[in-house]
């Protein structure tokens, strides 16, 4: 027993730290900024936009095609990936290379992002500013008992029509907002005929400018439904959310909810 206690205050157990970090997805790098870990940061994916200090980051290409030989260069001493745009086969060759990776699964609501978040902050060394920040995220959250009823139409495609349904991660959002998703299917995201979403008449259309031309989507949507009102999102927050951005996208649907009329822009 003494012997066990003398080796624990002479040698005593040091959680594995990770120095230099490779980030391959933007919403893991702006994650690795909110808990403090941007020193250990030493190369992002090309599409990694915010914060702002990102950008004197080494870029080591897309997220969908890494320069592997160049991360190799850089001698990492973890790389960070997510299923939600980093190719399996990518993480797999590094790791065959003798590289640490880690694989963050694809969240498919606020629960699973926020699970993310914790185990990343782990990884930093920073757990408490991984609780902190979904702690602070969460009391935002809180629905506001507001008693009217929001109906949404999430577009996600123009040509052909695609939208997020009541299995997406987008539903998250718009359910914290205080609103309600008018399609109701298994598939995240299906495939829709313009004449079933006029027959739900949503109040609310929510457009993220992802390969279309949001006006013209207005406009088209005028033709088919009285006093629509439209939520432009960034796609990117939308696309790589953070805790903090899912949080922005929530506030911003909330505002719309709550103008009697016109566009959120």
């Amino acid at each position: 027993m003494w012997m066990m206690i003398a080796l624990l205050v002479f040698f005593p157990i040091v959680s594995e730290a990770y120095e230099r970090i490779i980030s391959l997805s933007p919403q893991v790098t702006e994650s690795v900024y909110l808990l403090n870990g941007e020193s250990r940061l030493i190369a992002i994916s090309g599409f990694c936009k915010q914060p702002t200090g990102a950008a004197e980051k080494i870029r080591i290409g897309t997220p969908l095609r890494p320069d592997i030989e160049k991360i190799v260069s850089l001698k990492p001493d973890l790389v960070l990936g997510s299923r939600e745009g980093n190719p399996p086969f990518t993480m797999e060759r590094l790791k065959n290379l003798g590289i640490k990776v880690h694989y963050f699964s694809r969240p498919t609501n606020f629960s699973d992002l926020s699970d993310n978040f914790l185990e990343l902050s782990s990884m930093l060394d920073n757990k408490e500013q991984g609780k902190r920040v979904i702690e602070s995220v969460e009391r935002s959250l809180k629905t506001t008992g507001d008693d009217i009823s929001h109906t949404v139409l999430w577009q996600v495609g123009a040509n052909p029509l695609i939208v997020a349904s009541s299995s997406s991660f987008a539903n998250d959002i718009i359910r914290f907002a205080g609103g309600v998703n008018i399609i109701k299917t298994e598939l995240p995201y299906p495939r829709m005929n313009v004449e079933e979403v006029i027959l739900h008449r949503p109040k609310v259309v929510v457009l993220t400018s992802m390969g279309y031309h949001v006006e013209t989507e207005k406009e088209r949507w005028r033709k088919y439904i009285k006093e629509v009102r439209f939520v432009t999102l960034d796609p990117y927050i939308v696309g790589s959310p953070t805790p903090v951005s899912f949080l922005q996208a929530v506030n911003k649907l909330r505002t719309a909810f709550h103008n009697s009329t016109g566009d959120d822009d």
